[in-house]
């Protein structure tokens, strides 16, 4: 009976220092059933299995957990670790922000997030978001995993207890409209939805567009009804959206390398051993190598399949130098990643000639 009530204070105490919403008070039942059958949350210490949480908003057909965290246990289990990880895709334990407030309770051991949300707590992560901060998805990742960004994400760890075990391609957005894109002008006065963060809505503006914060479920609605005159996602979330059946052209911009960070709380990463961490850090390594592979060659055969088709018409012929000059003008200062944006921009190397080559 005393280790079940100290069990019981040890989880209460987790709760006691974060203020508790309705929503919470839900989940800390749970927890207390949790505690009522034998121990906290994260799993009997007793158990040779460590259990861990995870959860993301991405739907089950999406690559990052398509191709990433819907085989976190098999390749886990394929390395000869005692951890499990259970994992909750879709939104199903709550919003992008929600989530990040549960893995800074430590109510969930693993989240994922990109860099606009983890920039509402260190604005320089912001970078990552940036129009053409990035040539491509390799110097994307080269960048997220590089000396750059390292100090960065410490900070997150040493402010937030949240640690950063790697960065996942999500791809390379381009600009979906009902006319060919082909340089910055054309975009003057365009209604170009993006999301709402701040940091998206200055590569809005820094493209040549009109941005407009719309909410991604009402995207396809807001396209139909001409409220906004394009959107810009990954080719297989175009697709998987349905914004091939509402837009005509697909502008090949590559103006942003998405990327999302595969988050864990500090205090659970402490409480693994160094066999454990070792697994852990592997799988999603190498979970992160197979999203990138997905992610390239769904967007190739898209794209080659359109062309075909003729879902879309493709524009290949985009002046993305003239883009990417006036981006790197309109985010070289004034933005608390400005310094860091430049110090990455400075890796560009031309393609063939004609700029910074549109992936």
């Amino acid at each position: 009976m005393f280790n079940f009530l100290r069990n019981a204070a040890g989880c209460m105490s987790m709760y006691r220092t974060h203020p508790l919403t309705w929503r919470r008070l839900g989940r800390l039942s749970v927890a207390l059933l949790l505690v009522s059958l034998g121990g906290c949350p994260s799993g009997d210490p007793g158990d040779k299995t460590r259990r861990l949480k995870m959860a993301h908003v991405y739907e089950f057909n999406a690559p990052t957990h398509s191709y990433g965290t819907a085989h976190f246990n098999e390749r886990l289990q394929q390395a000869g670790s005692d951890l499990t990880v259970t994992v909750y895709p879709a939104a199903q334990l709550g919003s992008e922000q929600e989530l990040l407030e549960q893995l800074v309770a430590g109510e969930l051991d693993l989240a994922i997030s990109g860099p606009s949300f983890l920039a509402m707590w260190h604005p320089p992560l912001g970078v990552l978001d940036a129009a053409y901060a990035s040539r491509d998805l390799d110097h994307m990742l080269e960048t997220a995993r590089g000396d750059e960004l390292a100090p960065h994400w410490d900070e997150l760890r040493k402010r937030f207890d949240v640690r950063v075990l790697d960065t996942w391609a999500y791809g390379s957005r381009h600009i979906t409209s009902n006319f060919p894109i082909r340089r910055p002008d054309d975009l003057s006065g365009f209604r170009l939805r993006m999301p709402a963060a701040q940091v998206w809505q200055a590569s809005g503006a820094a493209l040549g567009a009109s941005p407009m914060p719309i909410s991604f479920a009402e995207v396809y609605l807001a396209l139909q009804q001409g409220i906004a005159d394009g959107q810009e996602n990954p080719v297989p979330v175009i697709k998987a959206k349905g914004f091939h059946e509402v837009q005509k052209c697909l502008n090949l911009t590559g103006h942003i390398q998405s990327s999302v960070q595969i988050l864990m709380n500090e205090r659970a990463w402490q409480r693994l051993d160094a066999r454990q961490r070792a697994a852990l850090q592997k799988v999603v390594r190498d979970l992160g190598e197979e999203v990138y592979r997905g992610v390239v060659e769904d967007e190739q055969k898209l794209i080659a399949e359109w062309r075909e088709n003729g879902t879309m018409q493709v524009v290949d012929d985009v002046d993305v130098d003239a883009f990417q000059k006036r981006a790197k003008k309109h985010f070289s200062s004034g933005y608390p990643f400005s310094e860091l944006y430049n110090q990455i921009t400075s890796q560009h190397v031309r393609v063939d000639g004609q700029g910074d080559a549109a992936q």
